[in-house]
């Protein structure tokens, strides 16, 4: 152990053992499994939104190749009812 972890080792046992604040020593794994949860719903929305707003679009691009194509299939029709004279 070199001068600096001996050091650090030392003002962390000091922090533990001589805390004058009344306050426990905040551990350094505490709010793992909030921010886990938290980023973990947070992932679940942004999934959904996804989801449902490609959904959205992709009926309405669906909707739109329908529409297109009834067109494109009654644009011969309607030319040869029409006369050009």
């Amino acid at each position: 152990m070199n001068a600096s972890q001996a050091d650090s080792v030392a003002r962390a046992a000091w922090l533990i053992c001589c805390n004058q604040s009344g306050v426990p020593p905040e551990l350094p794994g505490g709010p793992r499994p909030v921010q886990a949860a938290v980023l973990g719903v947070l992932s679940l929305l942004v999934l959904c939104g996804i989801l449902f707003l490609g959904g959205g679009l992709l009926l309405r691009a669906q909707g739109l190749t329908a529409l297109l194509a009834h067109e494109w299939h009654a644009s011969p029709e309607a030319e040869a009812g029409s006369d050009h004279s």
